[in-house]
């Protein structure tokens, strides 16, 4: 037996909230591929937020999200400050760190947004 999950209810929570960003009134807040996950936000407030709507939502098509996959990192001019931490709906913190990987493709924190790709040859 197979059965599919479809999470387009994530996006549409993310867009119905108007939290995040926006570029030509197009919502840029929430990117996915597969069961990958990519918030974009304007600030840490606004990060969680976004964190803790998807969090509901996935836990209503009972999934939840991996703390220990998930981080946080920051671009812009303030991108090397210490701030809050992203705190999930159990208390637990997603770590912050200086690049992500997103389908093979390397974002770097930085005062302006910078990326690498990965190649791997096996």
């Amino acid at each position: 037996m197979c059965i599919a999950l479809y999470i387009d209810s994530v996006v549409d929570r993310v867009k119905a909230s108007n939290v995040g960003c926006y570029y030509k009134m197009t919502c840029i807040s929430i990117l996915l591929y597969a069961d990958d996950i990519l918030l974009i936000a304007p600030s840490i407030t606004s990060l969680q937020q976004l964190v803790l709507l998807c969090e509901s939502e996935l836990s209503w098509l009972d999934m939840k999200i991996n703390i220990r996959k998930s981080a946080c990192m920051r671009v812009g001019p303030r991108f090397n400050v210490n701030c809050s931490n992203i705190v999930a709906s159990d208390g637990r913190e997603l770590s912050w760190c200086e690049n992500i990987r997103y389908l093979g493709i390397y974002v770097k924190a930085a005062r302006q947004y910078s990326y690498f790709y990965y190649l791997h040859f096996s």
